[in-house]
């Protein structure tokens, strides 16, 4: 068999395989037009090489002349899908130029088919056999050049230029693979195709046309780019299923709930977490709208909250009250995402929620706890304080006898005036109402419900724990220093919670004096105003404290006494803090300790059992 048969005829069947693999491919990956193109210029290869194969036995001019028409414009559909699948595969080629390049061929094919002759000869002269160096034969033709030939040589010279420069800034962009797939393609089809064709049609070289082998060329470099991202995409797809199992057993596993919502509001996924936790299937879930499982007070502000995440995305994070099928409440926190399609548009949400019910119930459980300690240390407190207690009773209950008596004396003598009698009266009312004052005040200080935060004034709170106090300062002799700074601005904040933080500074101190000899035992408290805080100091002339208590002292259950608790500092703090205030310890001047409270003049507070 003829050798050029057997080549030609392989170069044909090979593009026309090549067609097929860019075809299945094109089948499965049908929004890419990029297969279907290389599958057109394949084909046309192989069509290109029967036409090459045939005009090699072609026995007379007009036979030859009509082949080499039809072979033309394989040559063009070979070219122009090639060329235009190369610029949407890389994306770097100059648009304008792909246009003229195709301009070009499209006026070279529209002459091709409109003149007498063919876009190569205008007219064939003659044919000629000529021989090969192993001694086959083969047609070629002879005759008058056509000048509009030179309009698919510029083409093809473009066409170099157009896949050089596409190469290059695909190179630059780091697409290295591809630029070197396109720069071989390129010029092996001008080696081969480009300067091989015109020297033949010239008769500079008596060789059969093999532009078929040279469209080969860059067609195989081509197809083995797309087929390695074909087999990269195929990698992909694996790490994809890998990625989806792995998402699903998230899904299906984790111990939060995860809720997906449509764009209409209606569940679309509801994972088995939520399902325990709510009581309901997801068959009984999935189509009905979110608003479902709310109250009905609450429906209203999610739908609004899902109609601005469909506009503007959803809030990063937020609260959700859950009705249960059992009809119990449950609390969630949420963290919720915008969900959208690969064109940008809004498709739902995806909600990661949290069940945080049983935390708030341990955390209400802690708050009731720490309310009622530190209603017990009040209590232990004033406990101590019986005696300064009594002594505040005391004395108006014996005002009020005294007065009682008087005016029995006077109902009794004859010398009874109205006026004198209006006085004991009113005597025994200021006294009584001095009793209930005290009376209501130890109440409140043991027995605080919920923070009353209103503009109070420090000094008052300072001078109310010294009436409570002042019997036992006295029975201890400590001498008491104020200095406290007039017209001294209001804060805001709980009256009992700052009378109870100076109590607690006072009894300490008190407490911290009284292994101090008489003449050494005072204590100095000192209101100032600095910026926009209020400066309270208490300073006592005790032992003073080492750096390891300084560093403890405001931590629970910390306490240097033999019989304390360690909570009363620690309880300080907390309730300054909770005003925006800070608290801290010192070593004074004087060797003793000094108990610095700030508190903000504007209301910076946090809710102390929020």
């Amino acid at each position: 068999m003829s050798i050029l048969t057997i080549a030609w005829s392989m170069c044909g069947a090979v593009s026309a395989m090549l067609g097929l693999m860019q075809c299945f491919l094109w089948f499965q990956e049908r929004p890419s037009p990029v297969f279907l193109l290389m599958s057109l210029a394949c084909f046309s290869a192989a069509a290109s090489a029967i036409l090459e194969l045939q005009l090699m036995n072609a026995t007379s001019t007009a036979d030859y002349g009509e082949l080499l028409r039809w072979q033309s414009l394989a040559i063009f559909l070979l070219l122009i899908p090639l060329l235009w699948a190369v610029y949407l595969h890389l994306g770097t080629g100059r648009r304008w130029l792909a246009l003229v390049i195709t301009t070009l061929w499209v006026i070279a094919i529209l002459i091709n088919f409109a003149s007498p002759g063919t876009i190569v000869f205008s007219g064939i002269q003659e044919l000629k056999q000529f021989p090969t160096f192993w001694g086959e034969t083969f047609t070629g033709a002879v005759g008058i050049r056509n000048p509009w030939v030179t309009l698919p040589e510029i083409a093809s010279l473009l066409i170099l230029i157009f896949f050089m420069d596409a190469a290059v800034r695909a190179w630059r962009i780091g697409q290295k693979r591809r630029s070197i797939a396109a720069g071989i393609g390129a010029g092996g089809f001008i080696l081969i195709g480009g300067i091989h064709a015109p020297l033949v049609d010239a008769g500079f070289l008596q060789m059969p046309y093999m532009v078929s082998f040279a469209f080969l060329t860059m067609v195989l470099s081509m197809s083995y780019e797309l087929v390695a991202d074909a087999v990269k995409a195929s990698s992909y797809a694996r790490e994809i299923d890998a990625s989806d199992k792995r998402w699903k057993n998230l899904m299906t596993n984790v111990q939060l709930s995860i809720l997906c919502i449509d764009r209409d509001g209606l569940f679309e996924h509801v994972n088995p977490f939520f399902e325990r936790i709510s009581g309901y299937s997801s068959e009984e879930l999935i189509g009905q709208p979110a608003t479902r499982l709310v109250p009905e007070v609450d429906a209203g502000e999610l739908q609004r909250r899902l109609d601005i995440a469909s506009e503007i995305g959803p809030r990063a994070g937020s609260d959700l009250t859950i009705l249960c099928r059992s009809g119990e409440r449950r609390q969630f926190i949420c963290s919720t995402v915008r969900q959208e399609s690969p064109e940008g548009e809004y498709e739902g949400v995806l909600t990661i929620a949290e069940d945080i019910t049983d935390r708030l119930r341990a955390e209400h459980a802690l708050t009731m706890a720490r309310r009622e300690t530190e209603r017990l240390m009040r209590a232990n407190m004033l406990g101590e304080l019986a005696s300064a207690l009594a002594h505040e009773l005391n004395q108006p209950l014996a005002a009020i006898l005294s007065n009682a008596q008087a005016a029995q004396r006077l109902l009794w003598s004859d010398a009874l005036e109205p006026e004198e009698l209006r006085d004991i009266l009113d005597d025994i009312v200021h006294d009584n109402r001095r009793a209930s004052e005290v009376i209501a005040h130890i109440r409140s200080m043991v027995r605080k419900d919920e923070a009353q935060r209103q503009p109070i004034w420090v000094n008052d709170a300072v001078n109310a724990v010294i009436g409570l106090m002042q019997g036992v300062i006295d029975a201890r002799n400590v001498r008491l220093s104020l200095v406290l700074a007039d017209e001294l601005p209001a804060v805001v904040a709980d009256r009992v919670d700052i009378e109870q933080v100076v109590l607690n500074l006072l009894m300490n101190a008190v407490r911290a004096v009284s292994d101090q000899p008489e003449e050494n035992r005072w204590i100095a408290i000192e209101t100032a105003q600095q910026n926009e805080r209020v400066h309270l100091v208490v300073e006592d002339s005790g032992a003073g404290m080492t750096e390891d208590v300084v560093q403890r002292m405001f931590e629970p259950f910390f306490t240097t006494k033999l019989m304390g608790i360690g909570m009363g500092l620690a309880i300080c703090r907390r309730l300054v803090e909770a005003h925006g205030g800070r608290i801290w310890a010192e070593n004074g001047a004087a060797g003793g300790a000094r108990i610095s409270v700030y508190l903000p003049l504007t209301d910076e507070m946090q809710e102390v059992d929020a």
